[in-house]
């Protein structure tokens, strides 16, 4: 008895540990209350940084992880919404940088879900989970397979289309798929980093590259309609949750013309800062020397 007694008592205290550990989940913090965006898709994530569970046939589909140890809030987050009971069985990454990435290998314990992402981006993260320190201390997770340009996979009847869209890290990865709303499909395009790297000069052509061809893609048949921005501030996520809350009955999110606009933002925001950051050669018109230079950087 006393032994059955211990054992329960030890239980008793990993639960109760687990808990003190899970990060208060209030506005201080960034924490944002769930919910659903479409019939499929649902956001859990935070104020700064996004991530979307997307529900298939065969369990669910988690897009960013958040920083660790506030991932600990996505299975929190999926009880509230009804989907406790489902598994994670996949984790795609946009890239390795740990708002995005440091969450995954710590769900990938609990789920076992397969995570995908390219193979700079784990690079990347590993990289990045070196240099974490304290409470945001992460592993980098155990990659099921590398994601390349042009690929695609099926997971429960949904069918995730993948590209390399280098710019904000070397290994942005772009994710393209079709979302439900009252059971009409709408093809939704998540970018997989936004502003463009100064760290590395090589970063700030690819980007506008990326910019463009990420433009031409999505005037494919069907045309993009919903911007699944991985940061909220990029699509106007909150102001359109509260639409929603409000009544309104068209969906917000959905919105060829959002998504355009913000490829354009991203491409006039880095040319601003391409031209406040390029190199002045020593000419007789200064102006001149900036349009030199940014030609070069861009063409």
């Amino acid at each position: 008895m006393r032994t059955l007694f211990g054992f329960i008592l030890v239980l008793w205290s990993l639960a109760a540990f687990a808990n003190e550990e899970v990060p208060a989940m209030n506005g201080k913090n960034g924490y944002i209350e769930p919910f659903r965006m479409f019939d499929n898709v649902y956001y859990v994530g935070d104020k700064w940084v996004s991530s979307y569970v997307v529900e298939t046939l065969s369990g669910l589909v988690l897009i960013d992880s958040l920083d660790f140890p506030y991932s600990k809030w996505i299975p929190e987050n999926l009880k509230k919404l009804g989907l406790g009971e489902k598994e994670i069985t996949h984790i795609l990454v946009t890239h390795g940088h740990s708002d995005h990435v440091g969450g995954a290998e710590y769900l990938q314990s609990i789920f076992g879900s397969k995570v995908i992402m390219t193979k700079k981006g784990l690079e990347l993260a590993i990289e990045q989970s070196g240099k974490s320190k304290g409470k945001n201390k992460f592993l980098p997770p155990k990659v099921e397979a590398f994601a390349t340009d042009g690929s695609s996979i099926v997971i429960g009847g949904t069918e995730f289309k993948f590209y390399i869209t280098p710019g904000h890290t070397q290994g942005d990865l772009s994710i393209d798929f079709l979302v439900k709303d009252n059971n009409v499909n709408y093809r939704a395009f998540i970018v997989g980093g936004h502003g463009v790297n100064f760290q590395k000069p090589s970063l700030v052509k690819a980007f506008l590259s990326s910019m463009a061809r990420i433009k031409k893609l999505a005037n494919e048949s069907p045309v993009v309609a919903v911007n699944l921005s991985n940061h909220p501030h990029k699509n106007n996520l909150f102001a359109n949750r509260d639409k929603i809350r409000q009544g309104e009955s068209a969906n917000p999110f959905i919105s060829s013309s959002n998504f355009f606009q913000f490829i354009e933002q991203q491409e006039d925001s880095a040319s601003k800062k391409i031209k406040e950051n390029a190199p002045l050669k020593k000419t007789g018109n200064p102006n001149t020397s900036i349009e030199l230079n940014v030609k070069a950087l861009v063409d």
